[in-house]
């Protein structure tokens, strides 16, 4: 169940972010059960309205404490359901992503049919793109080729689920924007690394790195600089025949790229 007024600000700050799929996100909590009345004190509703409560007060850890108790009190049903996707949410704006992750694959374990499948994948892919990020800005890009890409992959997996499950969904199309923005900084990872191998004259390593970039992530923006690196470090150990055909292909996709006058020098 998902209440007008919830679905328009939800979509409003989708907009507002998938321009910029860099830029953090919220979906908000989920869009679940309604309380109507005022329920009697200690029932399966009360114990939701209390916790929801704390959860839109930016209370996160007493919301994560009541969605608990009432999760333990009354583990069937609606309101169980529900809490259990809002205490993944709370877990996501603590920071604390292991808790978060694994509260979302118990709800899709649990209820692998729930309506509220496409926001739990959405909320997953922020969680491993929150993760990813943070290790970007820790890290990148002086030390760029000791990334670990296994939250970005993760991400890139979670929103593509998403997509391909549920491709009417109110997150789906930010869920696109971020597997564009993951593909180009995946693809961008491979090539640093390459560089890194590069001027530790490590070509083998620098092969094998492009040809991974190429192979995965063919069409991000950094195709054609991958594509000068390898055929500088196929020059390198004198395969001039893969250097040439390389370099081929650069020109036919990439007429106007800069490497191009190192190479004519180089071919004569």
């Amino acid at each position: 169940m998902k209440p007008a007024g919830l679905a328009l600000s939800i979509a409003l700050a989708l907009s507002a972010c998938s321009s910029n799929p860099n830029k953090d996100s919220d979906p908000g909590p989920a869009a679940g059960q309604t309380v109507s009345g005022t329920p009697a004190r200690g029932t399966p509703e009360d114990l939701y309205l209390k916790a929801k409560k704390a959860l839109n007060k930016n209370q996160y850890e007493s919301a994560v404490e009541k969605f608990e108790n009432l999760e333990a009190t009354f583990p069937f049903g609606d309101f169980a359901a529900q809490a259990r996707l809002d205490i993944a949410y709370a877990y996501f704006k603590l920071s604390e992503l292991d808790n978060a992750t694994a509260a979302i694959d118990r709800f899709l374990k649990l209820y692998p049919n729930s309506d509220q499948g496409d926001y739990a994948y959405y909320l997953k892919g922020l969680v491993n793109f929150s993760r990813g990020k943070s290790l970007f800005e820790k890290i990148f890009p002086r030390k760029m080729h000791q990334l670990d890409q296994t939250a970005l992959r993760a991400s890139f997996g979670d929103f593509s689920t998403l997509v391909r499950k549920y491709p009417d969904s109110i997150y789906a199309e930010d869920a696109k924007h971020r597997m564009i923005f993951l593909r180009n900084e995946m693809a961008r990872h491979e090539l640093v690394t390459a560089q890194y191998y590069y001027k530790r004259s490590a070509m083998v390593a620098v092969i094998n790195r492009i040809n991974i970039m190429l192979d995965q992530y063919a069409d991000s923006p950094h195709t054609a600089d991958g594509l000068a690196v390898l055929a500088r470090a196929h020059l390198a150990l004198g395969n001039t025949q893969l250097a040439e055909e390389t370099i081929k292909v650069l020109e036919l996709n990439h007429p106007q790229h800069g490497s191009l006058r190192e190479f004519k020098k180089v071919r004569g």
